[in-house]
């Protein structure tokens, strides 16, 4: 009877006509439980609040002031007083910043764009591992694992670029695959193009793109990589592609540094962060931060570890494991610790920096599942093995659902910094306007140490205490730059005692902000 019913299973888990909607509706579902319904519609707030109004601040200068597409700017004027800066390819920005000259300044769009982006990209995913594995059961179970990682879920719904840039990248994939499976090099094209853009957005998301290329080379030289054809057959002509998106990535940031070079350099990272920059105690400290990170934001600990097994196991086993699949996870893994040494300093505190390094978690289980269908074929086919994926999802999905929870809770650490001190900013710009500050007055947000927060939420260009410092030197340039008011919180006393000749004329208070006339 088992036997039968395992059968019956295997007869019924591949249902491509219509899998397509079952994963969407699934998809749609775990985002209600993950209150995307709701995190739509928030203004920027809980983790990385900084970086995220860096995002919207470049957004909100191409919707208000027209700038040019490649002459980005920000809210915090910086040391030349343009505001000028630049950092990945700002696409996403633009195109908001049209849709915001449509229906008006809403952030929401922001957050909708790159959820689609997300959606877009796992059900790319989703179709590599059905077209594989001839599964759709569990091409959609293990597919929807990658969205039960903390960190993906909330980036997914924000306004980082890590996000998209990841999405497209797993987009690239897809059209790997169909360009392994027909050899035509339409997809080789597309696949191009989505590794340029995802590129662009972030660097760091062409860890699969660099796997392929190394594949590309060991093809060119008749490296053995399967028993049948070569997956590039015309590596002579096909080579131009990807060189093309090489190419591009050298031309943006050689754009990119120049203009920061001319303008506002160091805003944005533009380089890498290595650990042989640090002392013995300092990696110690990062790695008890990224410990923290393993247990919290990842994925659970538990998957972490089954992830690490399967891992294993197609090594184990490397014999019977698709040759293909498995040099593309091994280079993925190699690129994977490439990444962490090169930017090892930034992981302790910047967790959406390890967000592209997730796609190594699809390749390893696509191998491992190949691997049982085509060589442990009872424990692939069987209901046993299917119901404890599912059960596994469920508790994972719960998991990310208290995770996400905890960062948007207006009680917890996660969310202090914007409910408790920059959530008033958000509040403040009618106040200003009573005062008879114009939204062109230029002013000093000294309580903020961020770059654009509180200048991006009542919506002033300025300066923020990122480069001042309490510092009545820098102070005084900002005033020679235009600076009209500046703007201290209450709680601040200490502050005071650095700068008091700038705060005799007190013209108004907003809460615990206190206002100044310079």
């Amino acid at each position: 009877m088992i036997d039968n019913l395992n059968r019956y299973i295997k007869d019924h888990s591949y249902f491509p006509q219509y899998s397509k909607w079952i994963f969407i509706i699934l998809v749609l579902v775990m985002s209600f439980i993950y209150h995307y319904h709701n995190i739509l519609f928030l203004s920027p707030q809980s983790l990385h609040l900084w970086r995220q109004c860096d995002c919207l601040s470049i957004t909100l200068n191409y919707y208000q002031d027209g700038n040019n597409f490649f002459e980005p700017a920000i809210h915090n004027l910086g040391h030349d007083g343009t505001g000028k800066t630049i950092s990945e390819f700002p696409a996403i920005y633009y195109l908001v910043a049209k849709i915001w000259q449509i229906i008006g300044h809403q952030d929401y769009i922001f957050r909708l764009i790159v959820l689609l982006i997300f959606y877009t990209g796992l059900f790319a995913l989703f179709k590599v591992f059905e077209a594989v594995l001839k599964d759709s059961v569990l091409s959609m179970a293990f597919t929807l694992f990658l969205f039960t990682s903390p960190m993906l879920v909330y980036y997914a719904n924000n306004f980082l670029m890590n996000a998209p840039a990841f999405s497209i990248a797993l987009i690239g994939l897809y059209f790997f695959f169909r360009f392994y499976k027909t050899s035509k090099n339409k997809y080789l094209y597309l696949m191009a193009i989505a590794y340029t853009l995802s590129g662009l957005f972030k660097i760091s998301s062409l860890l699969s793109f660099m796997a392929i290329l190394v594949v590309f080379i060991l093809d060119l030289f008749n490296f053995k990589l399967t028993e049948g054809r070569k997956i590039f057959q015309n590596p002579k002509s096909q080579i131009f592609p990807l060189l093309g998106v090489l190419l591009v990535q050298i031309g943006w940031y050689l754009y990119a540094h120049h203009y920061n070079s001319i303008y506002n350099g160091g805003v944005f990272l533009i380089g890498i962060l290595p650990i042989w920059d640090l002392d013995q105690s300092r990696i110690t400290e990062v790695i008890n931060a990224i410990l923290i990170h393993i247990r919290w934001d990842y994925f659970r600990r538990e998957t972490q570890v089954i992830f690490i097994i399967m891992f294993i196991f197609i090594w184990i086993f490397s014999r019977k494991t698709n040759k293909v699949l498995l040099y593309l996870t091994s280079l993925i893994s190699l690129g994977f610790l490439l990444f962490i040494i090169l930017f090892f300093q930034a992981l302790q505190h910047h967790d959406y920096y390890t967000l592209d390094l997730l796609v190594l978690v699809p390749f390893i289980l696509l191998t491992f599942l190949l691997l049982l269908k085509n060589s442990f074929t009872n424990i692939f086919n069987s209901l046993v093995f299917k119901i404890i994926v599912l059960a596994f999802l469920i508790h994972n999905v719960d998991f990310a659902r208290r995770r996400i929870e905890d960062r948007y809770s207006i009680t917890g650490w996660q969310n202090h910094e914007y409910i408790e001190n920059m959530k008033v900013y958000e509040e403040i710009s009618p106040y200003l306007r009573s005062l008879g500050i114009k939204k062109e007055d230029k002013v000093i947000s000294l309580s903020d140490v961020s770059i654009n927060v509180s200048l991006y939420l009542m919506n002033q260009k300025g300066w923020t205490n990122y480069g001042i410092s309490n510092d009545s030197v820098m102070i005084g340039k900002a005033i020679k730059s235009g600076a009209k008011y500046l703007m201290l919180d209450k709680k601040e006393a200490g502050v005071k005692n650095n700068i008091e000749s700038y705060l005799r004329n007190k013209i108004g208070q907003f809460k615990s902000v206190e206002i100044f006339e310079l």
